[in-house]
């Protein structure tokens, strides 16, 4: 059996990317022939993928073909033209309403991407979405087949050493609010600067805010929040845009802050979640999207977008020891139950499922 996964960027760092390699590594380690396809490679990564247009001058055509699906591209044609058993692997595609007063290539990119997964419906033996709410958007668009595994992570990453340095200097003099993801208007960062507002107003001045994620993909965007941080007389010491940072210092993040929160209004599945669990940071949470499924009662869920009273559930999951105690032993559950759902030899059996 030889299995192919195909991605439109195979990106070290990368949710989707990662999840890839981790699937790969799976196979290999099984001894079955596994490969990786994308378009685009990073340069570290480029001894372990092949690329497209090179890959596409001489297909393999006796393969299990796997499409990794977040973003419209090339592959959509790929895989409605070629034969044989082809299975997809859905990451959410963000609706494009989000980007629209920001940018019109992500606007028209994201409205592209959800015509190519409608185009794609009928065209796999096999889906395999991230969350159920993930699937149930397959569902609606005729997919059939339909399963859920969650985002596949090795977590032994997470094991790694951790900066020091870098934590030190984060815990100084100060409380930890932590958010960790792009700077994208889907995760509504803006309101995570509201309840630092509140949360300094109403509880305690010593307090901070830490964005950890890309803010290059959107500037108006990103100096839009800015301009708010300034609206709000809030400094650079109360809110910190740490952009892209090495891995050792986002571990030092998750080490060191004091919770976790986010007011994120669509995800798929949320992968930040389930990193905040295996480092028992309590979260607290906006329930939209899969964000509820993904922390699976490790957290606490909030309904409505009261800058106030979502200041207060941080400010009691900071202070109130025996309810911080009580969300990490929940964390630590949810996480041996993460373990069993992402085994990957789950999703081995679905693949194999198609040769039968």
């Amino acid at each position: 059996m030889i299995i192919e996964q195909f991605v439109p960027a195979f990106h070290y760092g990368d949710a989707v990317g990662n999840s890839t390699w981790s699937f790969h590594r799976f196979l290999t380690e099984k001894g079955i022939d596994s490969r990786i396809i994308a378009m685009t490679i990073d340069k570290p990564l480029q001894d372990k993928a092949t690329f497209f247009h090179l890959y596409r001058q001489n297909p393999t055509r006796d393969s299990i073909k796997i499409l990794h699906f977040a973003v419209p591209s090339e592959l959509t044609d790929f895989f409605l033209l070629t034969p044989g058993k082809k299975a997809m692997i859905y990451h959410n595609v963000t609706p494009p309403h989000f980007f629209m007063d920001f940018s019109t290539p992500l606007t028209l990119m994201t409205d592209e991407g959800r015509k190519h997964l409608e185009r794609l419906s009928g065209c796999f033996d096999i889906a395999a979405a991230d969350s159920t709410f993930n699937a149930g958007e397959l569902k609606a668009l005729n997919y059939w087949n339909v399963h859920v595994f969650p985002l596949l992570v090795d977590l032994d990453d997470y094991r790694a050493p951790h900066s020091a340095a870098f934590s030190n200097l984060i815990k100084k003099d100060r409380k930890n609010i932590l958010f960790v993801g792009r700077i994208s208007p889907n995760k509504k960062i803006e309101d995570l600067i509201k309840v630092l507002y509140c949360y300094k107003k109403y509880f305690s001045p010593t307090i901070r805010l830490i964005i950890a994620g890309n803010s290059q993909t959107l500037p108006g965007y990103f100096y839009a929040l800015q301009d708010l941080v300034c609206r709000l007389d809030l400094t650079r010491e109360d809110v910190v845009f740490t952009g892209h940072i090495p891995f050792e210092e986002l571990l030092s993040l998750y080490k060191t802050a004091d919770v976790f929160l986010s007011m994120s209004e669509h995800e798929g599945f949320c992968l930040p979640l389930i990193e905040s669990c295996f480092f028992q940071l309590p979260a607290v949470a906006f329930d939209a999207g899969a964000v509820g499924e993904t922390l699976g009662g490790a957290g606490i869920l909030f309904h409505h977008k009261n800058h106030d009273e979502v200041a207060g559930l941080v400010e009691q999951v900071i202070t109130n020891s025996g309810l911080r105690s009580k969300l990490q032993r929940l964390e630590r559950e949810r996480m041996e139950k993460y373990k069993q759902d992402a085994e990957p030899g789950k999703l081995l059996a679905l693949i194999e499922g198609i040769e039968s």
